[in-house]
């Protein structure tokens, strides 16, 4: 049997459980982005996403809808950043990788789709077709992501994940302030 009449999951074993590895990371990731939805929450009030929000919510469906699109494939290329990541640098590269693609290309598609999504719904019923399947499928996930909130919830040393992530959290925005402040007084 040559290489080339090999099925393909014998081809490349270790790729092949690789690629279930980062699929059930990135699976975990969209999961728990549950968690993070109060960075998602602050960035709503950001001046300059509700200006691109109220921006992308003027344009024509069509070109919404080709928005909306544009900025998902973005969020699948973000697959091929990770899969390189991991190639080149290793499974914890992959795991940033993923985490920021997520927080990042992740957040803009769907705060395309979200300002997109009244008009382009209004005038493509096969997009309301769409829309209501997906919503479908992200309840059932959101219904599992839940049932696992639950279950950590209930464990012992969740209290003190919760609050080092906060302590966390509240140091990267000090961080950040810092910088802000540093980077005025540099350029003023």
């Amino acid at each position: 049997m040559t290489e080339h009449s090999k099925p393909h999951h014998t081809r490349h074993p270790r790729l092949r459980r690789v690629g279930h590895i980062l699929g059930l990371i990135y699976i975990l990731v969209t999961l728990l982005f549950g968690p993070i939805q109060a960075l998602a929450r602050w960035l709503g009030r950001q001046q300059l996403i509700q200006r691109y929000e109220q921006w992308v919510a003027r344009f024509p469906p069509v070109v919404g809808l080709s928005v909306s699109l544009l900025s998902l494939s973005l969020l699948e290329f973000a697959k091929i950043a990770v899969l390189l990541s991991y190639h080149r640098f290793g499974v914890w590269a992959a795991v940033i990788v993923t985490l920021c693609a997520k927080a990042s290309l992740g957040y803009f598609a769907h705060l395309t789709w979200h300002a997109a999504r009244p008009k382009v719904i209004a005038t493509y019923p096969w997009a309301a077709r769409v829309d209501t399947w997906v919503g479908a499928q992200l309840a059932q996930i959101r219904g599992f992501r839940n049932q696992w909130m639950g279950y950590l919830n209930s464990r012992s040393w969740y209290p003190d994940v919760v609050y080092t992530i906060t302590l966390l959290r509240k140091r990267a925005v000090g961080w950040a302030d810092q910088i802000k402040r540093r980077l005025a007084t540099h350029f003023s």
